[in-house]
């Protein structure tokens, strides 16, 4: 007789907030750690070449892009997207042996795939560097174009094996999440953050200049060691979760050809969007400190991306999967209406946060060692327009998620064409006229288009989503959040004319006052406006946080 999966846990609304909590806590630690990650790189870098006196902060970060980029291509969006659903299907419906041997042979498979594609990598390291400056690179003195490009060559050789490790991290954290344990794949990041900030207090201490072969060795070992602990870390607990391990590349399982037959249309959609990241870093690394204003940029935009709204997808993801391959559709369209206004309240503040604090944050936490005042107004700048997509990214990737957990990926593919085509068109022209941050702009402009065509797809296929109850939402949310940009507003501008500190502490004054004043009448107002979402986000930060020690690792 065959031994049949246990039902997977329900997903009522406190095991959703439980969830969700293991995953904030978890991302906000890492999301911090990796602040700090970058934060030491760019004391020990800068910006620009202008105050970095090098072109290490362009080719590290260009360099360091690809692996993420190639890992994406090739098989990040299958396993994230692909696998995990099939996975939770076979463990619901069919025994947990055949879904542990599916497990097995696409782990494998997918490791042989990304070994190949690393040792292509490394020897194609000069041909990846050129295509990515296909447009040339910002050159002054003896820094020359094609100084950048042996210096990221050199760096992509070290970086390349990234893939195979970001690879092995993806499966064992969305086996993990599958199984309903989010604890794990959230705080490995962790890890990788800390090899890294170590890698740099070493790098900072070498002697000789900062850009000579050992610093450069240095720096590009200890970043791929990163990777190698986020992946490593996981693994005992999937042990502990009964993992059953198969030596087989069993290509012809129908759940391995299930996966190929998706994955086609996937891999269009993410090579659409490659060929317009692709663009983006050609544009910017025509603009001295443009690849590392754009990409620290986006390490901002994410943190509170990472810590809210990927804690909120990932938590309701696995029950989105199960409700699709059930058919219980009327609990699917529950749970994704919970999700999108769950979403909504917490990312907005954050938005405004961006909008109105982003010069204050940006040189109360960065401006320092070779991080100058010029730095902070370029990255400000690129940030604001980052901000205003903040809202409709968030919203855009779960409706993307709910397309996947459905086991569609023909339809996010086709809708990508029309994204890629409006952002490759905002970016050229909104580059002409702000530089670096018109990319962030059409950055911006893409996804508020795409969230709006994705929306109105959903709502074609499934009927009514719930639309007017997370419009109500939407519209409580701005006015509060437009009340919080009063606040900060009016808390910035006192604080600077009135508080006699100068320097560092000013610094802190003008970032956290007006910050924390804001985010007060921001849930007040909402509290005045009776956001019923409210009471979720209160079991989310306040009932279970403090049950998590006991919750963490299972007996």
């Amino acid at each position: 007789m065959t031994e049949t999966a246990p039902a997977a846990p329900r997903d009522e609304p406190a095991a959703f907030t439980r969830d969700a909590a293991v995953m904030a806590l978890g991302t906000a630690i890492s999301r911090v750690t990796g602040f700090l990650r970058y934060a030491a790189l760019a004391y020990v870098l800068g910006l620009t070449l202008r105050y970095g006196r090098t072109n290490l902060p362009s080719t590290y970060n260009l360099a360091n892009s690809m692996p993420n980029m190639v890992f994406d291509l090739v098989m990040g969006g299958i396993i994230a997207s692909l696998f995990i659903p099939v996975f939770v299907e076979y463990l619901s419906t069919r025994s947990r042996e055949e879904a542990w041997y599916v497990a097995s042979a696409v782990t494998n498979i997918a490791m042989a795939i990304l070994g190949v594609v690393t040792v292509l990598g490394i020897f194609a390291s000069p041909l990846i560097i050129r295509l990515m400056t296909a447009f040339g690179s910002y050159s002054s003195g003896d820094v020359t174009t094609q100084v950048v490009r042996d210096q990221a060559a050199f760096f992509l050789r070290f970086f390349m094996p990234q893939i195979i490790f970001y690879g092995l991290s993806a499966i064992i954290g969305g086996l993990l999440n599958a199984h309903r344990h989010f604890t794990a794949p959230a705080f490995a990041p962790i890890a990788n953050n800390l090899v890294v900030i170590g890698t740099v207090v070493v790098f900072n201490f070498l002697p000789g200049p900062r850009d000579n072969q050992l610093h450069l060795v240095v720096l590009g070992v200890g970043t791929t060691l990163g990777v190698v602990a986020q992946a490593l870390v996981q693994a005992p607990m999937l042990v502990r979760l009964g993992m059953r391990y198969t030596p087989t590349f069993d290509l012809r399982h129908p759940a391995v050809r299930k996966i190929g037959r998706l994955a086609v249309p996937l891999i269009g959609y993410i090579l659409l969007w490659q060929v317009n990241t692709w663009f983006v870093f050609a544009l910017a690394i025509r603009v001295d400190g443009g690849v590392p204003s754009y990409q620290y940029a986006q390490l901002f935009f994410q943190l509170p991306y990472g810590i809210f709204a990927v804690s909120i997808i990932t938590a309701i993801f696995p029950a989105l999967s199960e409700h699709a391959a059930l058919k219980r559709m009327s609990r699917f369209k529950d749970t994704l209406n919970m999700g999108i206004r769950s979403t909504l309240l917490v990312i907005l503040p954050c938005a405004v946060v961006y909008l109105t604090l982003n010069r204050s944050i940006i040189r109360l936490l960065l401006q320092h060692g070779f991080f100058k005042a010029g730095d902070t107004e370029l990255l400000s700048g690129v940030l604001f327009f980052f901000a205003l997509g903040l809202v409709p990214y968030a919203i855009d990737m779960l409706l993307t998620k709910t397309f996947y957990s459905m086991q569609d990926t023909r339809t996010p593919m086709i809708i990508n064409c029309f994204v890629v085509a409006v952002n490759i068109a905002c970016n050229i022209a909104f580059f002409r006229w702000l530089g670096v941050k018109g990319l962030a702009l059409g950055f911006s402009t893409a996804y508020l288009f795409s969230m709006f065509l994705d929306g109105a797809v959903l709502r074609r296929r499934l009927g009514r989503l719930g639309g007017r109850k997370a419009m109500l939402t939407a519209v409580k949310a701005g006015v509060a959040g437009g009340g919080m940009a009063v606040i900060v507003f009016a808390s910035h501008f006192l604080v600077s004319r009135l508080h006699p500190a100068s320097g560092l502490w000013m610094d802190l004054m003008l970032a956290a006052l007006p910050l924390v004043e804001g985010t007060v009448a921001f849930f007040f107002l909402a509290h005045l406006l009776r956001m019923e979402e409210l009471a979720a986000l209160k079991q989310l930060f306040s009932r279970y946080l403090g049950r998590l020690p006991k919750r963490m690792w299972p007996a």
